[in-house]
């Protein structure tokens, strides 16, 4: 059984966020990868934070709403054998993610079947997010294989 950890956090406004964060769910602690970010044009009345998550979809935000997101990974500074052991680690939680977006595709299929047939194109596009998802995953995972066979 895989032991459960929390997730180290951090407070930052909507307008500090990046694709590449992790939107984290305060009250429940899931984790939601955002897949775009955009802000309104400067000098917009109101203007506002546009993104969409894997899950979620997509979400407005004020631009200076507070929102919690997975902790940003800064530059390693560590000596070469706790490098290692990170890019090991990196290729777990790879896996990991891969294998809750293959549940996640799972589930999806699931919905679609009993889903009207308006409500349907939102299933669709979230099954195809999914899939681009894993499609960047092996990517990553294939990149990195590569990178350390060649050291």
């Amino acid at each position: 059984m895989t032991e459960t950890t929390a997730l180290d956090t951090e407070q930052v406004r909507a307008w500090e966020l990046r694709p590449t964060d992790t939107l984290v769910d305060p009250t429940t602690g899931v984790a939601f990868p955002i897949t775009t970010v955009s802000v309104d044009e400067p000098g917009r009345a109101g203007r506002r934070v546009h993104i969409t998550a894997l899950v979620l979809g997509a979400r407005i935000l004020p631009l200076n709403q507070f929102v919690t997101i997975a902790k940003r990974d800064n530059t390693p500074t560590s000596p070469a054998a706790d490098v290692e052991a990170s890019a090991a680690k990196d290729r777990h939680t790879l896996s990991e993610t891969a294998c809750d977006l293959i549940v996640i595709e799972h589930r999806l299929r699931d919905v679609r079947r009993w889903t009207p047939e308006t409500a349907s194109a939102h299933l669709d596009a979230a099954l195809s997010s999914v899939a681009t998802a894993l499609d960047a995953l092996h990517a990553e995972y294939a990149h990195r294989t590569t990178t350390e066979q060649e050291q």
